[in-house]
């Protein structure tokens, strides 16, 4: 039996499954009409305990225009209705621990307690398409792209509506490439439209799969291909402008790839805390069923653990 991340049974017949979508919210300055700049997605990081921690994760571009301050973080909730998200007034984001200028990558803990009333999602970390991955299965330039996120011209009246654009791998450089604010990046290149409220996205790849080739009404073999399982690709940073008069958008988008995402969800600090946690939970000798978890055994920060976490971790590091 296999084991279904993004592609539960329920949606098996979906080009793309509404857990893939569900992942995704909006972020906003904390302002009395909130005016929505980017969005952010969910990953959870397994616990050795069981469960996962829960992360919100965007472009650093994004995070650094809340960064420090409060923000808000838009989502869909069960009932229907919409669930804003607000956060403390000096919450932190973690970049990356040491290329913290060329990787557009944000990550916070989803500090909340009323997990259980969010219509979201999450993804863990072993469908990230990591270089072994890629590997493994094969993905390459031409391959099926999706990236799910805020439409900033259009996001919904009574829900929040997320947009779906598509693609394709165009590149994927060994070398790093250019970019304006970031420097030399390590990134893929896709043949895909960006605008300003993608920033932050998740992008989703299927891999190809091989047939094996059939006859055709002549007799002569020919080969079949297929897409594949879905895999999470990377984050969008932004579109490829080119420069002649004007700026023009080249139809080029730049993707930072999810291995580096891993390295941010990995940071020191952030391990720590989740050790912190961890320890925790060993110390009172909790039992699974007691720890409060989401509908699929996650186990996210509360606001208070998290900040007590964070103490902890700010006076070991001093």
């Amino acid at each position: 039996m296999e084991t279904y991340y993004l592609t539960p049974p329920k949606d098996i017949d979906m080009r793309i499954p509404d857990q893939a979508i569900k992942c995704v919210g909006f972020i906003s300055h904390d302002t009395p009409t909130l005016k929505y700049i980017g969005t952010v997605f969910v990953v959870g990081v397994k616990s050795p305990m069981g469960g996962a921690y829960l992360h919100l994760v965007t472009a650093k571009h994004v995070a650094e225009a809340f960064d420090p301050g409060p923000f808000v973080i838009a989502m869909n909730g069960k009932d229907g209705r919409p669930i804003f998200l607000k956060s403390g007034g000096e919450s932190k984001w973690w970049y990356h621990p040491t290329e913290s200028d060329n990787v557009d990558v944000a990550v916070i803990p989803f500090a909340t307690a009323n997990l259980s009333a969010y219509d979201a999602e999450w993804f863990p970390e072993d469908i990230f398409a990591t270089d072994d991955r890629i590997k493994q299965y094969g993905i390459g330039l031409g391959d099926e792209l999706v990236t799910m996120g805020l439409f900033t011209s259009f996001h919904g009246l009574s829900k929040f509506i997320p947009v779906v654009r598509t693609g394709i791998v165009s590149m994927m450089p060994t070398d790093p490439i250019p970019t304006k604010d970031f420097g030399l990046m390590e990134a893929y290149l896709t043949e895909a439209r960006s605008f300003g409220g993608l920033s932050g996205s998740p992008v989703f790849v299927r891999n190809t799969v091989q047939m094996p080739p059939i006859k055709d009404k002549t007799g002569e073999l020919v080969s079949l291909a297929g897409l594949g399982k879905m895999h999470f690709f990377g984050l969008m940073h932004g579109h490829w402008n080119v420069i002649e008069q004007v700026e023009m958008h080249s139809g080029m988008s730049i993707i930072v790839p999810a291995k580096k995402i891993l390295e941010v969800l990995h940071h020191p600090e952030l391990e720590e805390m989740r050790k912190e946690m961890d320890r925790r939970d060993q110390e009172a000798k909790l039992p699974v069923a007691d720890v409060a978890r989401a509908d699929q055994q996650s186990k996210p920060f509360t606001k208070d653990d998290f900040e007590s976490a964070l103490k902890k971790v700010s006076r070991k590091t001093k």
